[in-house]
């Protein structure tokens, strides 16, 4: 029986690993579960599934979480706790970095969804995880579709394709893109998500963290790594190998599939989630992004390039951009704005420790706020 400790348990992604837990009781057992504010939630969870360590977000929301025998933890402490097998982590933003660092060096195995931790300090943390023997497990459907593509293949990839659906803007104007509202902006035509993801998926940015997290990931050059539209989202993304032979994997979008691999891996088990039905499917059709209409997918192409603090500063004034979209400070198109304000005025630093990446979020956060409060 595996062990599990989930970060973000409320979160759509913790909610669809435990469904995945639900199915499989006989293999997995909850250890940990961590939220923020959703008490609500986070208690009915801890009721059916007794962990034994809980954390949350506030001094206020552990007050307001009934029942006993279970012990409150910092998400530090989770991770690297003896007792846990596999580490989730399901934490939007920055603060999955400090307890995805914990489990590597504790050399635990993570189910990584958090795509910030390697955007941020992509390198810090596969040099830790190779000194530690820990793996890194990745859960979003991109990165587990060329993980599944590549197993058994070696090192002769010439270039990874990672396939978005575009999100819900893809077809509108730079003047109607100007007027989208945040109510728009969480309707994601295929995927159910959180909403900084959903915010971000919508003006692609997800993509250019993805595009990042596959260099950290695989181990292949930013420019060998691409990205194509598949408004169907089919097929998860391509592999082409040095002989020109192309791997896809495909399947109905459904998070539950990729959660289940890394959760079994290396085993692939029995299951009853939906099948794809290639005879009756439809089309599936592909396109290259519009950088112009879609500037922050160009912004985080250049930062994953640049290297350095560059990609900490990305994420930081993305986070920050996103927050004020959704409290309709800025218009969609501002995000886009912030994050390149900030990038423009960072002076980066190359191979930097995590002090210095922290040093740079916080400078990026800060800059983008000041800067916002002054137009």
């Amino acid at each position: 029986m595996k062990r599990l400790a989930i970060l973000g348990s409320t979160g759509s992604i913790g909610q669809q690993t435990l469904d995945v837990v639900r199915s499989y009781l006989d293999r997995f057992q909850v250890i940990a579960l961590a939220a923020g504010g959703n008490v609500e939630l986070l208690a009915r969870q801890v009721k059916e599934f007794q962990p034994k360590l809980v954390a949350v977000g506030s001094t206020a929301s552990a007050e307001r979480l009934p029942g006993d025998g279970y012990e409150f933890s910092s998400l530090e402490e989770i991770a690297s706790h003896p007792h846990v097998d596999l580490l989730v982590v399901a934490i939007s933003g920055k603060a999955g970095l400090g307890p995805t660092l914990a489990a590597i060096k504790a050399g635990k195995s993570i189910a990584l969804a958090t795509k910030e931790a390697l955007v941020m300090a992509g390198e810090i943390v596969t040099a830790e995880a190779r000194r530690s023997g820990a793996q890194i497990l990745p859960i979003d459907s991109e990165p587990s579709a060329i993980w599944q593509c590549l197993r058994g293949e070696g090192r002769s990839i010439a270039r990874l394709i990672l396939t978005a659906s575009g999100g819900p803007f893809r077809q509108l104007t730079w003047d109607e893109l100007a007027a989208v509202t945040p109510e728009q902006a969480l309707n994601h035509p295929t995927w159910k998500m959180g909403k900084k993801i959903t915010i971000d998926s919508a003006t692609m940015m997800n993509k250019g963290f993805e595009v990042i997290e596959a260099h950290w990931l695989f181990d292949v050059p930013s420019e060998n790594i691409e990205v194509a539209i598949h408004p169907q989202s089919i097929v998860h993304s391509f592999v082409e190998f040095v002989d020109g032979s192309v791997k896809a994997e495909l399947s109905l979008p459904d998070m539950r599939l990729p959660i289940q691999y890394a959760l079994f891996y290396p085993e692939r088990p029995h299951s009853e989630l939906p099948r794809l039905d290639i005879a009756n499917m439809g089309p599936l059709t592909f396109e290259p992004p519009d950088l112009g209409k879609f500037p922050c997918l160009r912004l985080a192409l250049e930062a994953g390039r640049k290297g350095g603090t560059y990609p900490a500063v990305l994420a930081a004034a993305d986070e920050i951009g996103v927050e004020l979209f959704l409290q309709r400070r800025i218009r969609f198109v501002d995000i886009a704005r912030v994050v390149e304000e900030a990038l423009e005025r960072h002076q980066s630093i190359s191979h930097p420790t995590l002090e210095q990446i922290m040093a740079a979020d916080a400078w990026a956060r800060e800059s983008v706020l000041r800067m916002e409060s002054r137009r």
